[in-house]
């Protein structure tokens, strides 16, 4: 089953973790819509949310707006979150998404229009028309 190009969101949040839920929510909006189950739109929510609040944290009170855009593809999802402060290598090599990348997905840098971008990239797979991204369910595992 794929997915043809559907919808591109973008959303801009000043450079505040208390801005964090409304990331979230934002992306558990979109998840859902793809039919994703409950605990493949927690895990996605988790690693953009966590995504955010690196870029957050490097950033240093830098002035401006994290820009999230999500775009769905024919079979997978695009996350970019705009670095304001351009640290975006230290954003891709922070602990935090070190751990995020065990879940799966793609993450890389780089540089549009001059602003620093964390990307992330998440192939979504299906087992008996059911979409998923995290969970190999080859082995019967949910």
């Amino acid at each position: 089953m794929s997915k043809k190009l559907e919808s591109s969101v973008e959303l801009k949040v000043p450079v505040n973790g208390d801005y964090v839920s409304v990331v979230r929510l934002l992306v558990s909006g979109l998840a859902t819509r793809l039919g994703l189950p409950v605990d493949e739109i927690e895990n996605l929510k988790l690693v953009v949310g966590e995504a955010f609040l690196t870029i957050v944290a490097v950033t240093e009170q830098a002035a401006g707006l994290v820009s999230l855009r999500w775009r769905e593809h024919e079979n997978r999802i695009s996350v970019s979150l705009s670095d304001p402060s351009g640290k975006h290598q230290s954003v891709t090599s922070a602990a935090s998404l070190a751990v995020m990348r065990t879940l799966g997905g793609r993450y890389d840098s780089s540089v549009v229009d001059g602003v620093a971008h964390l990307d992330m990239d998440f192939e979504i797979k299906y087992k008996e028309n059911r979409p998923f991204i995290f969970h190999d369910r080859r082995d019967g595992r949910a």
